[in-house]
């Protein structure tokens, strides 16, 4: 790896302790991680945090660290090829120390930041509403100015961690609910009169970490809650992030897939030798360890560009979590078919990488309409230009 990638004897170090704790505690409880409660009742967040991944992109001085984006994705990748749903707690932590490292107020930051980074406190992302997914312009969440407080109105759906979380951050229009009304952040503590947490609804995957809603009613939150950041594509930051972070599960889905794989079909004989020689398995092997490694490629290339600032290059992000999230799905299908009978069975890690997939494929924006921001990119590139603009080469 070069560049933002390179590493170093720290960082390799670092790895080999994330693997070595994925190993020893993730591994022997991962059906109670992603079937259960285990993230949330047990010192797994909190060893988590002692190795110190939930402040890999935060410095000591409470800032972003743009060094940290790569390491960040290495370990998730890691994790992932275990527990999505840990990769997933893990990916939040850090998604809301970026936000309140770079939007919230100092004393807002102060209050909430500690307990993310120790394990102990956890929050909410929340833009989507029942009728507003990818068109965020849709919302109808309002936060109208009264005195020195913001009150806000609405409901938020699909909220990862809505159930567990202390916190929120929260999308909403100001004072009237029109398409095209101004919009503002809000770090809004969930214990606030008004603010209610919906109970975990049933997924097929990621069912280590509960989702939910988060209703507001009269919900008076003081006006220094109000983030430094304005509009859609201000919140379009976070996004990239947990765009990338999508990426990284697939890549761990598909890194944990090969583990898997090439484990079972090395220990399993039929017809008279180990699977592992069956000229048809070991192609199949083969498009997974392209596609593994094809999407590393363009994934690190996205990462690049968001830890360069400007809250990365829009095109590459949203290539790399489509074509990340599609091979995953493929090649986690193919890998419970490799598996047989074993890969239908909840012993095995291929049947979570095959249900996880398929949620990765849908937040974050669908595939479809990751497909159609890619549609509009390619037809406003000169194809005929030797490095086709306004494609940045990180």
């Amino acid at each position: 790896m070069t560049g933002l990638f390179e590493t170093t004897a720290e960082t390799r170090e670092l790895l080999a302790v994330v693997q070595e704790f994925c190993e020893k505690e993730v591994l022997p409880q991962v059906r109670a991680i992603e079937d259960g409660t285990a993230i949330y009742d047990t010192d797994l967040m909190r060893t988590a945090a002692e190795i110190g991944l939930q402040g890999l992109i935060v410095d000591e001085r409470g800032a972003i660290d743009p060094a940290g984006f790569a390491l960040a994705h290495e370990s998730n990748e890691i994790v992932a090829s275990y527990s999505g749903s840990f990769a997933l707690a893990l990916s939040i932590a850090r998604l809301h120390a970026y936000m309140l490292c770079k939007y919230a107020n100092p004393q807002v930051r102060d209050r909430w930041l500690p307990g993310l980074l120790a394990g102990t406190g956890f929050g909410a992302f929340a833009i989507s509403e029942p009728h507003a997914g990818t068109d965020v312009r849709a919302i109808t969440t309002v936060a109208r100015r009264d005195g020195d407080h913001y009150v806000l109105d609405g409901e938020k759906a699909w909220i990862t961690q809505g159930p567990r979380a202390r916190f929120a951050v929260v999308l909403a229009k100001l004072d009237h609910r029109g398409r095209d009304a101004d919009t503002a952040a809000f770090v809004v503590d969930l214990a606030t009169e008004g603010a209610e947490a919906g109970p975990p609804e049933p997924l097929i995957g990621f069912r280590g970490v509960p989702l939910g809603t988060l209703t507001f009613s009269g919900c008076r939150v003081p006006a220094e809650a109000r983030m430094n950041v304005e509009g859609f594509s201000g919140m379009l930051e976070g996004v990239n992030l947990a765009r990338l972070d999508c990426a990284s599960y697939a890549l761990g889905f598909i890194r944990g897939a090969l583990r898997e794989c090439t484990t079972y079909l090395g220990e399993r004989e039929a017809f008279g030798g180990p699977l592992a020689r069956n000229p048809l398995l070991q192609a199949q092997l083969g498009s997974m360890l392209a596609a593994y490694l094809s999407g590393r490629h363009l994934v690190h290339a996205a990462l690049a560009s968001f830890a360069a600032g400007g809250g990365g290059d829009n095109t590459l992000i949203s290539a790399a979590k489509l074509a990340t999230t599609e091979a995953a799905m493929t090649q986690s299908t193919v890998a419970v078919q490799l598996l047989g009978g074993a890969g239908v069975h909840a012993d095995y890690l291929v049947q979570s990488y095959f249900r996880n997939s398929k949620i990765i494929q849908i937040i974050d924006g669908t595939s479809q309409i990751h497909q159609l921001m890619l549609g509009r990119a390619a037809s406003s590139l000169d194809w005929t230009a030797p490095v086709p603009a306004p494609l940045r080469t990180p």
